[in-house]
């Protein structure tokens, strides 16, 4: 049995979070001792955390209090035994690299995990180049670095000018995703195309650029919106004259797979995108995808193969490209949710959490 200890800001609703409550509920349910440590409230996802899971909660958050925040993780690794701590988000980066050393944390081996193209993230976060730069000393001064794909890894090393390539461990599928079956779909209007798009409504993910493409679109289009963000604001003013284009939003919600399954397709537009969870989940349930052609994406099809019907690359950024592609696969017929689960089969999330055993084992054993 080893002992693991993850450490991010929040659990709201968001890829990297959800990857956490899977690697997180797969350790414990193999015997493993797993504390979660969340700097603010702890967010939508906190709930789906196995009971076994203790949960930490700092009750602060914000970048110019990371100082506070930083004292108050230490004290709370100081009163757990030793394990391998899983540092993940840039803010969770940079608060553990304050106090990994100070004696009380000392006693338990840091690993610093990389979920974001390192090549593009900063330019859509305040003060991104400063937090980059910072990051990327972190990242050069300790031994345990992971990144979430070999992309990801081959940019850290050049971005961060890492001595050494970054492991890999990569995004999975949640073990509860079953198929269509587990959901029931809901009426649909006739000759109206059902299409989604899921992420936080910020403009890294590129909703401006579904948007346009949606209005080139000469059919009608219900068009779901699952997250919170932002552009929540504008999108809800959007009022088509001509009744074609209707949006949906529904906010940030656990389960958002329950809206993906009723969907012809999932749209993921993301201008940076290191990996992008919800495209695999989204084929899990039996919808196929169409997303920009950004490093995750495109790794993505490199594993499990070109498959036009099921996962469909478009230029990142092109509006015009996105509207024939859709287009084109609305026209076409749908693969069966058998079809699209079997593409995704290989991201089991066995060959994950098998990695962090290996690791805990022998990076615990290193650091003693």
């Amino acid at each position: 049995m080893s002992r693991f200890i993850f450490v991010q800001p929040h659990l709201r609703f968001g890829g990297a979070e959800r990857q956490t409550v899977i690697i997180a509920n797969a350790l414990v349910a193999r015997g493993h001792e797993v504390d979660v440590v969340l700097f603010g409230a702890g967010g939508g996802l906190a709930a789906d955390l196995d009971e076994r899971i203790r949960l930490h909660l700092l009750g602060v958050e914000g970048h110019v209090r990371t100082p506070e925040v930083a004292v108050r993780l230490e004290r709370v690794l100081g009163g757990l035994p030793p394990a391998l701590v899983i540092v993940k988000l840039w803010s969770a980066v940079l608060t553990c690299a304050l106090i990994d050393r100070w004696p009380r944390a000392a006693r338990h081996t840091f690993v610093y995990c990389e979920d974001l193209d390192p090549t593009a993230h900063h330019e859509y976060v305040p003060l991104g180049r400063l937090k980059r730069r910072a990051v990327g000393s972190v990242f050069r001064s300790r031994p345990y670095v992971v990144a979430n794909s070999a992309s990801v890894a081959v940019r850290m090393q050049r971005v961060y000018r890492l001595g050494r390539r970054p492991a890999v461990t990569p995004v999975v599928l949640d073990p509860a995703l079953t198929g269509a079956q587990q959901y029931e779909r809901a009426v649909r209007v006739a000759g109206r195309a059902e299409l989604v798009s899921v992420g936080s409504l910020v403009p890294l993910k590129g909703l401006d650029v579904t948007f346009a493409a949606l209005q080139m679109l000469e059919r009608p289009v219900r068009w779901t919106v699952v997250g919170d963000g932002p552009q929540a604001a504008e999108l809800a003013r959007f009022d088509d004259p001509t009744g074609r284009l209707v949006v949906r939003l529904t906010g940030g919600v656990r389960d958002p797979n329950r809206f993906v399954q009723d969907a012809d397709l999932l749209v993921h537009s993301s201008r940076s995108e290191a990996w992008g969870a919800v495209l695999l989940e989204a084929l899990a349930v039996g919808t196929p995808v169409v997303a920009s052609d950004t490093i995750g994406p495109v790794e993505m099809r490199s594993h499990l193969g070109v498959r036009p019907d099921l996962l469909e690359l478009y230029p990142v950024g092109s509006a015009r490209d996105l509207a024939r592609v859709v287009r084109t696969r609305l026209d076409g017929p749908r693969p069966s949710p058998e079809d699209c689960a079997a593409y995704v089969a290989p991201f089991s999330a066995d060959v994950a959490v098998a990695q962090w055993e290996r690791r805990a084992a022998a990076w615990t054993e290193a650091s003693r």
